[in-house]
This record gives C-alpha cells, structure tokens and sequence, in this order.
C-alpha cells in the first residue's frame, strides 16, 4: 500500500511527522511498534516520519485518533488552520523566517542530540 509522494502539503507532512515522532518518543515506542498500532508498516512509518511520504486517507486517519486519545484536546489543528498557516507563510517571507525560526527552536529542544 503506498501513500502519496512528496510534493504538496510539505506543511501538512512535517506537522504531522513531528507531532507522531514526539508522541512515538513519549510513549517509548519503536517505529515498528507504532507501525503495528497504526495498521501499517515500519518502513511507511519512517519514511512518514522523515517527511517523505503522505499518509492514505485511513493511516491519516489512524494517525488523528492515536494523537487525539493521547492527550485530549491536543489533537493536531484543523486542516483549515494549517491551510491559513500555510497561507499566511506563503504571503509573507517574514513570517515564514518566524515560524521556521520557531519550529527550529521547538526542534533543538525537544531532540537535541540531532544535528
């Protein structure tokens, strides 16, 4: 079962990359661990987590509710919201440098044995 390059939604695949490879770390689990949880493979699992792939509309599904019963009210945001955040990023280079700025920052704090 493959899931949909690259390409559009750059925004969308990172958002949900990095809110499944915090969860995955807070929960103590391995990628083949979570693949399990979520019905899918280990291998679909990295490349998801390392942007490289969006997920089909069942593994994003999957992927909300693992989010969601995790920590209520802690889901990912709405597809609405990320589309005005990607909206207001592509308007205005300033506040994409901000929110890449920022996104660094909550990167290199919560992995900082990453390079």
């Amino acid at each position: 079962m493959r899931g949909r390059k690259a390409g559009s939604g750059d925004g969308e695949r990172a958002a949900i990359a990095a809110a499944l490879e915090r969860a995955r770390r807070e929960d103590g689990l391995s990628q083949d661990a979570l693949a399990r949880t979520l019905g899918s493979s280990q291998a679909n699992i990295s490349k998801l987590l390392r942007g490289r792939h969006t997920p089909r509309p069942e593994l994003e599904a999957a992927i909300r509710s693992y989010l969601g019963g995790r920590h209520k009210g802690a889901a990912l945001p709405s597809e609405a919201w990320t589309r005005r955040l990607l909206a207001a990023c592509e308007r205005s280079q300033a506040f994409r440098d901000v929110v890449d700025a920022a996104l660094s920052l909550v990167n290199e704090n919560e992995y900082p044995d990453r390079t």
